[in-house]
């Protein structure tokens, strides 16, 4: 059997949907403990850092990903793109990631002394210093491109789960360390180039990278023409993704940076648990159903729906139990931070979707969909978050940016649809429409519930989190299976298997 037979494996299209749920539970096992601990995390370390040094770190890691035009890992998603030529074009990507990787790096180092000139409110050496450790990233991933592609196209997800659970925990705990030992916003940035420098190693030893080829420079040119476009929208993606705090921190400064930043590194938790694994599960398993759109997109559709049953009622949870665990677990001096979670939590209610669209439009080779979707949404994006951070400062920007979401998310999922011949139009925003049609008025009665429970101080908001909560999250996701058949039978199929283990369990 050929080297490139073991990475690219037949799979029945019949079955995608299936291995994609099973990749995706994989995957998210270990990232709903680690963001669990992650989330824990953040508010041990805001009881270290002000809100101030807490804005230098997100304004600092907001400001590598917009001079960062080009990323190396987005190589891997153009590679994937291509699975029956993997092994032929696998060498000349990995070739293309590192010149891009280094070239990102010296871009950052140069426009270092600009930087510092529009974030006048930032501290000049930690921006500094924060900017030149980032630098390293790009060249870093660059090396384990060709290696990720390979285990994402194997599908090889158990050992993906087991490397980056292991190693986001080790990041996760080092920045604990770093802010109990006082390196204020050096702790949310050093450990993660210490993460993907662990992951660059590990991946390398244990992908099955094919050797046969060489690097040419004619294939590398053709996978950077593709590249570009891909890498472009990525880009814009990303800038739109930080353009709050970017925005935020010139208009308004670095502290009312940290008030968003932790508000938002908390609040999409939960979503890129779910949302984010999943679309890395479904861009390879895509990619082989190109040759039939429709199945293509019913899959994707299903996915969704599914998503949006679970992801949506998490985001209505934490905006109701805002208060309580703010009041619970932070200082007073992060309290003017509750309504900025509040209003992000139910703008997660909508961004769940753009992880699995985003993968879609990859696998579907759309990446002029992609960049004109990021383009417009980052032009009429700009001048709204712009009005937001002027009249409420991060209360402002967050009101700005759910709006934008709540536009610009079901677009991209119906866009993801024109690739049937089907109409999809109703599905699309029936995606959105169902889940809040329930958790509105379902979740108003659990704040009432919560907003009386606090008149008993402590007690009360100890209680509305591991009473109130829990019950107002399952009960939103078990009404939720009478929305449609998708959501049923992923629902009751995933309680007859975990009842399945348990017996089997039990008589051994």
């Amino acid at each position: 059997m050929s080297q490139s037979s073991t990475v690219i494996e037949y799979i029945d299209p019949m079955s995608f949907g299936r291995v994609a749920m099973r990749g995706s539970l994989l995957n998210s096992v270990q990232w709903l403990i680690n963001k669990a601990f992650t989330a824990g995390a953040m508010f041990f370390i805001a009881y270290f850092l002000t809100p101030a040094e807490y804005g230098v770190g997100v304004g600092s890691l907001a400001i590598f990903q917009f001079l960062c035009i080009f990323l190396p890992l987005t190589v891997g998603d153009v590679l994937i793109s291509h699975p029956k030529r993997f092994e032929l074009l696998a060498p000349s990507a990995a070739g293309l990631a590192l010149i891009i990787g280094c070239c990102t790096a010296v871009v950052t180092l140069l426009s270092i002394p600009v930087v510092i000139h529009f974030y006048g409110d930032y501290p000049t050496g930690w921006l500094i210093g924060l900017l030149a450790v980032q630098a390293i990233r790009p060249i870093i991933e660059a090396k384990f491109v060709v290696p990720l592609s390979a285990m994402r196209l194997s599908l090889a997800y158990p050992k993906m789960a087991f490397i980056d659970g292991v190693v986001q925990m080790g990041a996760t705990l080092l920045s604990v360390v770093m802010a109990i030992l006082g390196g204020r916003s050096a702790s949310l940035v050093v450990p993660q180039i210490v993460n993907v420098a662990a992951k660059a190693t590990w991946y390398s030893r244990l992908a099955t990278v094919p050797h046969s080829a060489r690097f040419h420079p004619k294939l590398a040119l053709y996978l950077f023409r593709s590249f570009a476009k891909a890498a472009s929208a990525q880009y814009i993606h990303n800038v739109i993704v930080m353009l709050e705090i970017l925005v935020l921190g010139f208009v308004s400064g670095k502290y009312e940076v940290g008030l968003f930043g932790l508000a938002f590194s908390i609040a999409g938790q939960a979503n890129t648990v779910i949302a984010y694994q999943l679309g890395v599960v479904l861009q390879p398993i895509f990619g082989r159903l190109q040759d039939d759109p429709e199945r293509q997109v019913a899959g994707f559709l299903k996915a969704q729906r599914v998503l949006s049953a679970v992801c949506v009622p998490i985001c209505f949870t934490q905006a109701v139990l805002a208060e309580p665990l703010f009041r619970l677990v932070l200082d007073a001096k992060w309290q003017p931070a509750i309504p900025i979670f509040q209003v992000v939590s139910l703008m997660q209610a909508f961004y769940f979707a753009t992880g699995p669209s985003m993968s879609c439009l990859r696998a579907q080779r759309r990446f002029g969909t992609f960049f004109a979707w990021q383009g417009i949404q980052l032009l009429i994006s700009l001048p709204i978050y712009w009005i937001g951070a002027d009249w409420k400062g991060a209360l402002g920007i967050a009101l700005a940016s759910g709006a934008c979401w709540a536009i610009s998310a079901p677009l991209v999922v119906w866009l993801c649809t024109l690739a049937s011949p089907r109409k999809h139009l109703f599905d699309a925003l029936a995606i959105f429409i169902r889940p809040w049609v329930v958790c509105v008025p379902l979740f108003g009665g659990f704040y009432m519930l919560t907003q009386w429970s606090s008149s008993f101080g402590r007690l009360g908001d100890i209680a509305s989190l591991f009473v109130v909560g829990p019950i107002a999250t399952l009960l939103a996701i078990w009404i939720m299976r009478f929305l449609h058949a998708d959501i049923r039978n992923t629902i009751d199929g995933f309680i007859v298997g975990a009842l399945a283990k348990i017996r089997r369990k039990q008589t051994i």
